[in-house]
């Protein structure tokens, strides 16, 4: 009788164990390596790539990078063509989702954002604030988590998109980290001016001598000179406001110097100002518009200015982002 007890107690062990295997495979539904996927947003059908690590079997933190405009699109993610691509290989150790969106046509037909920028008549006119949120919503409905696991991050154009999401949408996500971005001057009516004070830890890059997102602000990227891309409020400003709305105002920031890198253009101030919703704010002195890397280099232009190459910026994002967990 003993003997038969054990048999069943035995079989329904190993019956459990198929069941969480069987769970697993459906926690993920997309396949090792990079895939291509779509979604479709009031009756458009949109694009995302997902970077699931090989051997990755749970769900640790979703990390969504939205490119920047001008035609780079989904190509962020190649590895060693973007420093964005970077996230890819932080991801194989440290087994996290990585997802890259892809934005809507601007009026020269390259992919790029709806910022919310109600001065910017070159750019992208899609929905894509309605994407991203459909997208996060997905993700969380079909690997089974919540919003704590969520993050997004982004650059320029992609920057200015992540600003514009947390304006709406902050209570879906844990965290945001931006390179290259100021808030608007002229943002849209609505949720884009009148949205959500929700405090969110943030982590900031910015380049003193960026030609395209100018840190004293003005036009963005006015290489025409028609200022036909909006315009942005100073970097001071983008920073005070983070600090007011996650109450850290009054309080005295961590500050450290580092020149990792001495031929690039100079070297980077990190500030920490601590709280239950910190906010770590890179100064990269000298430096223009491209996401700052120590391993993918980006050429310098007149258009974007010398890179700083001091940081690794996927990699300060994620030790950010992992330290909120």
């Amino acid at each position: 009788m003993f003997k038969k007890f054990q048999l069943l107690v035995f079989i329904f062990i190993i019956g459990c164990s198929r069941d969480e295997n069987n769970e697993n495979s459906l926690v993920i539904p997309y396949q090792e390596g990079l895939t291509t996927n779509y979604i479709t947003v009031n009756n458009i059908t949109r694009k995302y790539l997902v970077y699931r690590p090989i051997g990755m079997t749970s769900i640790n933190s979703v990390v969504t990078v939205l490119h920047g405009g001008g035609g780079l699109g989904i190509g962020v993610s190649e590895i060693g063509t973007h420093p964005l691509s970077v996230f890819r290989t932080i991801a194989d150790n440290e087994k996290f989702l990585v997802v890259y969106p892809e934005g809507s046509l601007d009026i020269q037909g390259n992919p790029g954002w709806n910022d919310c920028r109600s001065d910017d008549i070159s750019g992208s006119q899609g929905d894509d604030i309605t994407f991203l949120k459909q997208l996060n919503s997905k993700l969380i409905s079909e690997l089974n988590i919540n919003s704590n696991k969520m993050f997004l991050t982004g650059t320029s154009n992609g920057a200015l998109m992540t600003y514009s999401y947390v304006f709406q949408f902050p209570e879906t996500i844990k965290a945001i980290a931006v390179s290259s971005g100021n808030l608007l001057e002229f943002p849209e009516s609505g949720l884009c001016t009148n949205g959500s004070n929700l405090p969110l830890p943030i982590l900031i890059t910015h380049g003193t001598s960026d030609p395209a997102m100018p840190a004293n602000g003005g036009c963005v990227a006015d290489i025409g000179g028609n200022c036909n891309r909006g315009k942005v409020i100073s970097q001071t400003a983008t920073l005070n406001y983070w600090l007011q709305r996650n109450g850290l105002q009054s309080n005295n920031p961590t500050i450290s110097t580092f020149n990792v890198n001495t031929t690039d253009a100079g070297n980077v101030e990190k500030r920490i100002y601590g709280g239950a919703k910190p906010l770590v704010y890179f100064v990269l002195n000298n430096a223009g518009h491209a996401v700052p890397s120590k391993t993918v280099y980006t050429n310098s232009s007149p258009a974007s200015g010398v890179q700083n190459r001091d940081i690794e910026y996927a990699e300060e994002v994620w030790n950010f982002f992992k330290g909120l967990q």
